[in-house]
């Protein structure tokens, strides 16, 4: 494992001459970009790794007493572990079908964790090269699973926050065209994916019971809008929430911190949002704030009732999802997502 460890210093001050983050956004739908069968015949473990993806269960967690039915999509069945399963294999294959000329492209991208993972994962199925900028917050096991599958890995400096460790791969990109930047934040792939599996997936699985609220944590947004997506059609009254940490909320106007945050979800700081959020802004209902030590004792409390293993950002959802719960009837359904099932380190700091 390569690792380039930033200083202090922040790249969130170095964006480009037209800076993709701040431009609008239009969904593209799913049948106009989802087509990778030239990829599944040139690299048949990407095919045989579809079979596997999604599917998840959508399984009954504790509400409230009294309050509305929630229901959690347990995405730490992908092959990977994580809902980040879903957009690493569409960006992968899109960024192959951009390379159909049969060259294999030397593969970039940037992560808060669990993307890196599944790209790591994917690599080594497939023979392709990755390189993954991550931040010094990543845990040691984490970072370990990324050496042993052959990716070179770029630390930013966690001061910079995660705008940091997207400048820094649009940086590596801009300087060295030989990496091909799969940018999740706006790529619309990823997007079309959430809308075509994971939103298209919870459709089925609502056997016709009618969702009031859906809720998601926001990190690149492609979960939280694919799925509101998919199920607005069906359900014009639908409410979405999007969840994010408190010490680093969606759309805040300050610089990045340092300070510890559940995974998976982030606001970027100095204004910037989330562009397929931003583009349905207008159709969120709330943004809910969660605090680090609320997410883990959360992930914790869900545990001692279920025996089940969540990350921090499925603690948030969870956390919300109650909330909203109790100021509904019974019948009521409120959907969510366990992205992950945690990690080590998370269940050594826990004592579970």
């Amino acid at each position: 494992m390569t690792e380039i460890p930033m200083a202090g210093q922040s790249t969130a001050d170095w964006p480009p001459a037209a800076d993709p983050l701040r431009a609008p956004f239009t969904p593209v739908p799913p049948e106009r970009i989802l087509d990778f069968g030239d990829v599944h015949r040139r690299y048949p473990a990407l095919a045989a790794f579809r079979l596997r993806l999604g599917g998840t269960s959508l399984i009954e967690v504790p509400s409230v007493p009294g309050g509305a039915t929630i229901l959690a999509k347990c995405e730490w069945e992908n092959p990977a572990g994580s809902v980040k399963d879903r957009p690493a294999y569409a960006l992968l294959c899109d960024a192959l079908r951009r390379h159909a000329n049969g060259a294999r492209p030397h593969v970039l991208e940037y992560s808060g964790g669990k993307l890196a993972d599944a790209l790591s994962y994917l690599g080594a199925e497939t023979g392709v090269q990755m390189r993954l900028v991550v931040s010094s917050f990543s845990p040691p096991s984490l970072l370990g699973r990324l050496r042993d599958r052959g990716a070179i890995v770029d630390i930013v400096d966690k001061h910079s926050g995660f705008i940091g460790v997207i400048r820094h791969a649009q940086r590596i990109a801009e300087e060295d065209p030989s990496w091909t930047l799969l940018f999740q934040h706006v790529n619309p792939v990823n997007l079309a994916f959430h809308e075509q599996t994971t939103g298209r997936e919870i459709l089925e699985q609502l056997a016709g019971r009618e969702p009031h609220t859906w809720v998601a944590s926001i990190g690149s947004g492609g979960t939280l809008i694919g799925v509101l997506r998919a199920l607005r059609p069906r359900y014009p009254d639908l409410r979405a929430i999007g969840v994010t940490p408190a010490e680093a909320p969606y759309g805040a106007e300050g610089p990045p911190n340092a300070e510890r945050k559940f995974g998976g979800a982030a606001g970027l700081g100095y204004g910037i949002r989330q562009p397929f959020v931003h583009a349905y802004d207008g159709e969120i209902a709330a943004h809910h704030h969660v605090s680090y030590r609320e997410a883990m004792d959360a992930t914790a409390e869900l545990y001692d009732l279920t025996g089940i293993r969540v990350g921090g950002s499925s603690g948030a959802n969870w956390l919300v999802a109650r909330e909203v719960a109790a100021e509904l009837p019974p019948a009521a359904v409120v959907l969510t997502v366990f992205a992950d099932a945690g990690t080590p380190e998370q269940w050594k700091d826990l004592g579970r």
